[in-house]
């Protein structure tokens, strides 16, 4: 039996296995995982070399397009898991592209984002374009008798080692050779689809269901007394800021420094946690759970949301007379589902009237949103204007977290932002930052701290006994700064002059303190929509805010700084 054959086939077979494999194994901190053989890849080439009817041109292109359809799918696997902590699901990931566009792009500048877009739209072209060729040489060489034999054992192989290491893993230690990490996906990207199919009518009958419709209008948030609420989200703010050794000293320290700085204003604070549907991104799905009092943990399920007729949370302040506004510094384009959501004024990055400079992605300062918010809405004090419900997506914090506008120590120089254009940038180079973990993670916490900073002095010059602020985490970082947890909580953190708007947040389990204890309840942002608006719309007819708590009953429990 000629060998020659024989061995270009294996050493064909398992190169091409082995590329298969390759992106599912990585990142990995074991580098003899990334020697890994696809059983599936080996057992579609034996099948091409042992059944005669797939020795035609169609089956080595069908085979072909296999290979590049598993390339999008482990690429989009790392990509997803990398950046949002969990697997990829095409069906709802494939919207995410544009987010992928415009964060290569802000991250690297035109030309680098480019490269890289071109470079990973190239590489399912390029399995394509080398599977093709070598499954040509396969049926060529499946005639030989020696070859058959040889494809067939090495499948066989193949699925062997594959049972051992289910049924026996010790006997592996830490090197696994072979990977069904291509088949897997296959079957459940096939599964996730299916199951979306049947989802809709469960989430229409869970979108119909809403307790607060009954509340009388006389009652519904009177408890507030006419204070304003502003609901601030910070971007990538997640319990490892507080938890993971590399952030928590410094974020610690600036909590403790802020509680400080409210005690001095006159203000009282309590903390807790919430946890978010998802990690690392997507920062909508987050706020639409938030204000929907829904689990909104898909794209598929905000689409649900926001054709459906959820009555969301700014819809009931509306209801109880207060003008209602959002400011979405990070929305460049038109956004259509922002109709659904009520708010009386939406103000997107174009509309903020913003003469700046960007920073990278971010397109203004947090300062200066929350600026243009005090300039627009609360130049009146409350009882010349209707109270104010805010919604802010700040972005200090957000991808790729550098460079960053400095802190402005006066406010009311900021005007228009132009003054930004004078002050220098502070961080480094964004390019340079994805190529060092140790400095992007640095970065993070140095962005984060920066967001903290400046709604510390917002509450300081801003917040009073007639506003209740609700600082919320949106998500945990991605992967590669969260680190290894499995954690989705974000702290909330609430402010006010009155410490009887922040009762009804001690009586859910916060404490007093900008830290929440580690042991308080977690429940889920879902329900933050039903718990505000029951805990401030009294059934006995009561005004909350009417009789004021004893600063003591607040001051008198334990301190979390």
């Amino acid at each position: 039996m000629p060998l020659m054959p024989v061995l270009s086939y294996l050493l064909l077979a398992l190169g091409l296995s082995w590329l298969v494999a390759l992106p599912f194994r990585m990142p990995t901190y074991w580098p003899t995982h990334l020697v890994a053989f696809s059983v599936e890849a080996l057992a579609v080439l034996a099948a091409l070399a042992l059944v005669p009817a797939l020795r035609g041109k169609r089956a080595r292109h069908l085979a072909a397009a296999l290979a590049a359809l598993v390339t999008v799918l482990a690429l989009g696997d790392l990509m997803v898991r990398l950046a949002l902590n969990r697997p990829l699901n095409l069906a709802l990931d494939l919207p995410l592209i544009r987010a992928v566009h415009d964060l290569a792009i802000g991250s690297f500048g035109l030309w680098g984002g480019l490269a890289i877009l071109t470079g990973l739209f190239l590489l399912p072209v390029a399995a394509y374009g080398l599977a093709l060729p070598a499954s040509r040489s396969v049926q060529r060489l499946g005639r030989h008798p020696g070859v058959k034999a040889a494809a067939l054992l090495l499948a066989l192989t193949g699925v062997t080692v594959q049972t051992l290491q289910s049924e026996r893993p010790d006997y592996f230690g830490t090197y696994w050779p072979a990977s069904t990490s291509a088949g897997a996906t296959l079957v459940s990207q096939w599964t996730q689809y299916s199951a979306l199919r049947t989802s809709e009518p469960l989430f229409r009958t869970a979108e119909a269901e809403d307790g607060l419709r009954n509340i009388p209008p006389g009652r519904l948030l009177a408890g507030l007394k006419g204070a304003d609420v502003l609901l601030a989200f910070i971007e990538s703010y997640g319990e490892s800021a507080l938890a993971n050794p590399l952030y928590a000293p410094r974020i610690g320290s600036r909590l403790a420094d802020f509680a400080a700085t409210a005690e001095a204003a006159g203000l009282h604070a309590a903390s807790g946690w919430l946890v978010a549907p998802m990690a690392g991104g997507q920062s909508w799905l987050a706020h639409a759970s938030v204000l929907s009092g829904l689990t909104i943990d898909s794209q598929q399920r905000y689409d649900l949301l926001t054709t459906g007729s959820r009555r969301t949370l700014e819809r009931y302040f509306a209801k109880a007379g207060y003008r209602t506004v959002a400011y979405e510094p990070a929305i460049t384009r038109p956004w259509p589902a922002g109709d659904f959501f009520g708010f009386e004024t939406i103000l997107t990055a174009s509309a903020m009237g913003y003469a700046g400079p960007a920073y990278g992605w971010k397109t203004m300062p947090d300062q200066f949103t929350l600026h243009r918010f005090e300039q627009a809405e609360r130049r009146l004090p409350v009882g010349e204007r209707s109270p104010v419900f805010a919604k802010f997506s700040l972005i200090d914090s957000h991808a790729p977290f550098t460079p960053l506008a400095p802190l402005v120590a006066d406010w009311d120089r900021l005007g228009d932002g132009a003054l930004f254009h004078s002050l220098p940038q502070e961080g480094a180079d964004a390019e340079a930052l994805w190529q060092d973990t140790g400095r992007l993670r640095q970065a993070y916490a140095e962005s984060l701290d920066r967001a903290l900073a400046v709604l510390q002095s917002f509450a300081a010059r801003h917040i009073d006994d007639r506003t209740l602020l609700i600082l919320m985490g949106d998500h945990q970082p991605p992967g590669i700064i969260a680190g290894d947890t499995e954690s989705r909580a974000v702290p909330v953190h609430v402010l006010s002059g009155d410490p009887a708007l922040l009762a009804p947040f001690l009586d859910w389990g916060f404490r007093s303190g900008m830290i929440p204890s580690p042991d308080a309840p977690r429940p889920p942002m879902a329900a933050f929509r039903d718990f505000l608006v029951d805990s401030f719309s009294p059934p006995d007819d009561r005004r909350i805010a009417q009789g004021r708590t004893d600063p003591a009953e607040l001051d008198g429990a334990p301190q979390s700084h």
